[in-house]
C-alpha cells in the first residue's frame, strides 16, 4: 500500500514537471514603438539607463558603451538593427536597458518600456506566416492583442 502511494505521488510530481516543462515566461516591451515579447531566459537583466560614451566611427544603430557592474555592455537601438520602421523614442521615466544573455557578446538593447510579464505553454506560440519578418518566432495571442515574439538572435546576427 505504501508503495502505491509512493509511485502515486512521484507520477503527480512527474506530471507537475512535465506541464511546467512546455512553459516559457516572456517580457512584453515596447522598442521602437512596436510591443514584442522578448523571452525571460535571454535577458540578462534590466536596469534604468545609464550614461553611454560614445563611439567614434561606430555603426549608427550603436548607442554607445556602457560599463556595468564592471563590464563593458554595447548598447544598440534595436529598431535599427531590426530595420523597425519607427524611430527610437527620447529617454522618459519607463525607458530601460535590457541586458541580453550571449556566450560572447556583452549587448545590451534600449528598450522604451517594459510592460510587464506572460507565462504562455510553447504549443500557443503560433507560426508566422510566410511574409512574417526574420526576427520573429512566432506570435502570441495575448489580452492585448496578437504579438510577436522576438528572435533574440537576430539582434546578435
Amino acid at each position: 500500500m505504501a508503495e502505491h502511494n509512493i509511485q502515486s505521488m512521484q507520477n503527480a510530481k512527474d506530471a507537475i514537471n512535465d506541464a511546467e516543462a512546455d512553459i516559457t515566461e516572456y517580457m512584453r516591451v515596447v522598442m521602437n514603438g512596436e510591443t514584442f515579447l522578448v523571452p525571460v531566459n535571454s535577458v540578462l537583466s534590466v536596469l534604468r539607463p545609464v550614461a553611454l560614451t560614445p563611439v567614434p566611427m561606430a555603426p549608427d544603430h550603436l548607442m554607445g558603451v556602457a560599463n556595468i557592474r564592471g563590464q563593458v555592455f554595447c548598447i544598440i537601438d534595436p529598431g535599427k538593427t531590426l530595420r523597425l520602421p519607427q524611430k527610437r523614442k527620447e529617454k522618459t521615466s519607463a525607458s530601460r536597458l535590457m541586458l541580453l544573455r550571449h556566450a560572447r557578446v556583452h549587448l545590451g538593447i534600449w528598450v522604451e518600456e517594459v510592460l510587464d510579464l506572460y507565462r504562455v505553454k510553447t504549443l500557443e506560440i503560433g507560426a508566422g506566416d510566410s511574409a512574417s519578418r526574420v526576427y520573429e518566432l512566432g506570435h502570441v495571442e495575448t489580452p492585448h492583442g496578437l504579438l510577436p515574439v522576438l528572435r533574440v538572435e537576430a539582434l546578435f546576427d
